[in-house]
């Protein structure tokens, strides 16, 4: 037996078909994270503002620089940006800082902890 050859009208009509089925999948979950989002901006409106800065600030920093923001912004751009890229860096460092303390504090819990849990065999055992 052999399969029915397409004629080139079924193969369009099935192209169409998945063609139309992505299409409709594709918006019914761009629907779905629109909803979805939405609701988390109503529920963490500070979250949504802060989140809309750092995408803006991405935006701002992947972009290049235009020859009217050069014209206009001049020196205080680049102190904006100075001041950005500090505050940016005091930041990171604060974060490495704590985790640093983070770290050292649970190593020493853990550390007590095993010299405890090791001085109370070897009491028991005397």
């Amino acid at each position: 037996m052999t399969a029915p050859k397409k004629t080139p009208q079924t193969a369009i009509e099935q192209a169409r078909e998945r063609t139309l089925s992505a299409y409709e999948s594709a918006r019914s979950r761009a629907a779905d994270v629109t909803r979805d989002v939405t609701d988390q901006m109503a529920i963490y409106p500070a979250a949504a503002v802060i989140g809309g800065m750092a995408v803006g600030a991405l935006l701002g920093f992947l972009l290049p620089r235009t020859t009217r923001e050069r014209e206009w912004l001049g020196d205080t751009g680049r102190k904006l940006t100075d001041a950005a890229r500090e505050a940016a860096q005091r930041g990171l460092d604060a974060g490495r800082e704590r985790a640093d303390q983070f770290t050292g504090h649970v190593v020493n819990t853990l550390g007590a902890s095993l010299v405890e849990a090791v001085g109370g065999k070897n009491e028991k055992d005397d």
